[in-house]
């Protein structure tokens, strides 16, 4: 309706500047051809008065020439005929009424008309005819006409015109509008709803719009764009499911291995306690021991009992496959705990992994805690490769006011941020271009799939972080995992 409504008015516009300009040419063009037919009227009744002047002074003499002149004024309505002597003083009455400076060329004996105001300031067209009828006094008649009738003429020419261009602009407005509502308005407005529609994913309903104008074909154009996209959707939804499946089953895939390097640290660690509870079982057999000894020896086997329970609970806990599930959690007891999961690996390995601090304020934020901690596993799990004879890990947890790299999402503030510092061989310049991208690796054959760190990255990207790598080669590596903090 807006573009219908700026048509009318373009055209409305168009409409009044062509009636106003030919209005204005109309009106030049009657006065001059006023003024024209003055002037032609005024030779034709001065020469035929300068004939009959002439005769009638030479032979009767001035005062009848005078009285012939009044005479011929009865039967004039329109112009008025005096005769005027041309160096007569202004307060003579037979002086003329135009400027002096006009008349020169009629001394010489030429014609001339004009318009000029008189004293009262009305407007009348002069034409001056010599007479030669005296030799020592230059003598003409002068023939007057009001313009008063051209202005009347003038205004009903302008009142006509102006209502006949108003007739036309309300006609031509109300033609526009009309046609512009039917064929472009409601068009356009069933396009823009269309293409909203569009907008918010919805591209059932096809348009319709009847005829064969461009419209038309906007509306056949806009229906094919969206089966198209309605197609191009839904091939986006079936490979984002597939996609999505196949980097859980590669996550999964990926604990699974990690459950593999942990279990033989864990084999080791499930080792004390079991020799604890086989001796205290036979101590029990033999028979030998109090009731009171019996009691503790069996309180000591439920002990290592739990403790052995809660190993292999944190092993399966970890390996078990889930969905993603985002909730608080106290990031702190989170990395303490994973830092307890894999240090037997680390003592495997003459590693020692310790976590940095032992404050225990909360530290809160909105994350998946299983992926999370399987980030910083495979994290964890490459430091202590890259340590082969031995060395320290150190894993904390502190409180950064940052600004996230170029090309990631977020604001500047604060973010929490989990760093695990290591001794090992270092990273070169060269290696680091490539640490997140899927299948690259420095280990040898068999030794990794190249997947660990791309999926940590990953998963880190989809809470809304991001990883950052120093390292120095020969002196070690520390890996930053910037999360956001939860809000207040």
């Amino acid at each position: 309706m807006k573009l219908a409504a700026k048509l009318v008015s373009i055209f409305a516009l168009g409409i009044i500047i062509m009636l106003v300009v030919d209005a204005y040419l109309s009106l030049q063009s009657e006065t001059e051809f006023f003024e024209t037919d003055m002037k032609l009227d005024a030779d034709l009744i001065g020469l035929a008065a300068k004939g009959m002047i002439e005769n009638i002074w030479r032979a009767e003499g001035q005062d009848r020439a005078l009285r012939a002149i009044e005479h011929t004024n009865k039967d004039e309505h329109w112009v008025t005929i005096r005769w005027v002597w041309l160096d007569a003083p202004p307060e003579d009455s037979h002086s003329p009424r135009a400027s002096r400076e006009k008349l020169n060329p009629v001394i010489t004996g030429q014609t001339v008309s004009f318009k000029e105001k008189d004293k009262e300031g009305k407007m009348y067209f002069y034409s001056y005819i010599p007479v030669a009828v005296d030799e020592k006094r230059p003598g003409a008649l002068e023939l007057s006409e009001s313009l008063i009738q051209l202005n009347e003429r003038s205004r009903f020419a302008f009142i006509r015109i102006l209502v006949l261009t108003g007739g036309l602009v309300l006609l031509s407005a109300f033609a526009v509008l009309l046609l512009g509502v039917r064929m472009i308005g409601r068009p356009l407005d069933h396009i823009v709803s269309k293409m909203r529609r569009m907008g918010t994913g919805d591209f059932s309903g096809p348009l319709q719009l009847p005829g064969h104008d461009e419209l038309s074909e906007l509306a056949v154009w806009l229906n094919t764009a969206c089966g198209q996209l309605e197609d191009a959707m839904e091939k986006i939804r079936v490979e984002t499911e597939g996609r999505i499946a196949a980097l859980e089953q590669l996550r999964h895939e990926d604990r699974l291995k990690t459950v593999g390097r942990l279990a033989s640290g864990i084999a080791h660690e499930l080792g004390t306690p079991l020799n604890v509870i086989s001796g205290r079982a036979e101590m029990i057999t033999r028979g030998n021991l109090s009731p009171t000894e019996t009691m503790e020896n069996a309180n000591t086997i439920k002990d290592q009992s739990d403790r052995i329970t809660a190993i292999i609970r944190q092993l399966l806990d970890f390996a078990r496959r889930r969905s993603t599930q985002k909730c608080s959690v106290d990031l702190r007891q989170m990395v303490r705990r994973t830092v307890d999961l894999i240090a037997p690996l680390g003592l495997k390995q003459k590693v020692k992994l310790s976590f940095a601090g032992d404050d225990d304020t909360l530290v809160k934020t909105e994350v998946d805690a299983e992926q999370i901690q399987q980030v910083l596993i495979n994290i964890i799990t490459n430091s202590l490769q890259a340590m082969p004879q031995g060395g320290r890990v150190e894993v904390g947890i502190r409180r950064e006011h940052t600004r996230p790299p170029e090309g990631y999402d977020g604001a500047e503030g604060d973010y929490l941020c989990i760093y695990v510092q290591d001794e090992g061989q270092g990273i070169s310049e060269e290696d680091m271009g490539h640490l997140f991208e899927p299948f690259f690796t420095t280990k040898g054959t068999g030794e990794g799939t190249g997947l660990g760190l791309s999926i940590a990255y990953g998963i880190v990207r989809e809470h809304g972080g991001w990883i950052d790598v120093e390292s120095e080669v020969g002196k070690g590596s520390c890996f930053q995992i910037y999360l956001p903090q939860e809000g207040e």
